[in-house]
C-alpha cells in the first residue's frame, strides 16, 4: 500500500462559495459538491466549481443518482468527475459511464460549455476522460463489486460505509466499526483486480483505519461537520469559562 497514490478529499456539503473556497484550500487533494445529501443545486454548480479553482483543488460533483442530462450539465459546467451513488449492479454503473462518455462510448451530449473559455475548440478526447466514479453502499453492490468494477470506463468506486452499516447492522454510525471495514473488502479487491480506484468516506480520525483497509481515495470529512464540530466545542468551551458548563 506505501507505493500506491492516496489521495485525501473534502466534502462540500454547503452552498456557500467562500465555505467550498476555504475547503479547497485548506490542502486537501479534491473536493466533492454534494447535490444528493447537500445544499447544492444545479443554479449553484457554476458559481462553486469557481470557489474550487479559486482555492487551487479538484471539484467532483456527487449527483443524487444516473440522471444522464444532469451529468452530462455538470461535466459541462467544468466539473473534474462525478460520484453517483447507490450502484448495485454492474447496469447501473455502465448507466453511471455512458452518461460521462461521448458516442460512440456512451451517452453525453457535446456542450463544452466552461471548457470553451479555455479554448475555443476543447479537444472531445479530454473532455471523454472525465472521472467517473460509483458509490457501492449496500450489500447487494458488495455482492456485485466484481462485476461492477469490471465495467469499461469506471474510474472508481467510492464505499458508502454508513449506508452499508445501515443495510447490515441497521446502524450507520457502525461505519468504521470493523464489521463493516471487513465487508467492504471485496470492493477493494475488485478495483485492484480492475486497475481501478477504491475509495470511501472516512470521517474524522478513521482515515488510517480505511487506508489499512486498502483505500486510497479519502473523503476525510464534511464542512458541515467540521463547522458543527468546531462551533460546538467553542460553546462549551466558552461556558466552561465562565463556569456555565
Amino acid at each position: 500500500m506505501g507505493s500506491e497514490h492516496v489521495t485525501l478529499g473534502g466534502w462540500c456539503h454547503l452552498e456557500s462559495p467562500f465555505a467550498v473556497e476555504a475547503m479547497a484550500s485548506a490542502g486537501f487533494d479534491w473536493c466533492c459538491l454534494d447535490m444528493q445529501h447537500g445544499t447544492v443545486r444545479s443554479d449553484d454548480v457554476v458559481g462553486l466549481l469557481q470557489a474550487v479553482q479559486a482555492g487551487g483543488g479538484t471539484a467532483y460533483l456527487r449527483v443524487p443518482g444516473t440522471d444522464a442530462p444532469l451529468i452530462g450539465s455538470v461535466l459541462d459546467a467544468g466539473a473534474a468527475g462525478v460520484i453517483v451513488p447507490q450502484v448495485s449492479t454492474p447496469e447501473q454503473a455502465r448507466a453511471a459511464v455512458a452518461a460521462c462518455r461521448y458516442s460512440p462510448d456512451g451517452t453525453r451530449s457535446w456542450g463544452p460549455l466552461r471548457p470553451k473559455l479555455a479554448t475555443a475548440r476543447p479537444d472531445p478526447a479530454v473532455l471523454d476522460a472525465a472521472a467517473c466514479y460509483v458509490m457501492v453502499e449496500d450489500r447487494a453492490g458488495v455482492g456485485n463489486a466484481a462485476a461492477i468494477a469490471a465495467v469499461p470506463g469506471l474510474t472508481g468506486i467510492l464505499a458508502g460505509p454508513a449506508d452499508l452499516a445501515l443495510d447490515l447492522w441497521g446502524d450507520p454510525y457502525l461505519a468504521s466499526d470493523p464489521r463493516t471495514v471487513e465487508a467492504l473488502a471485496p470492493v477493494v479487491a475488485a478495483c485492484r483486480a480492475n486497475g481501478i480506484t477504491a475509495g470511501v468516506f472516512c470521517g474524522t480520525g478513521n482515515v488510517g483505519r480505511w487506508h489499512t483497509a486498502g483505500f486510497t481515495m479519502l473523503a476525510v470529512e464534511s464542512d458541515s461537520t467540521l463547522l458543527l464540530t468546531a462551533a460546538r466545542r467553542a460553546a462549551a468551551d466558552a461556558r466552561a469559562q465562565l463556569g456555565d458548563g
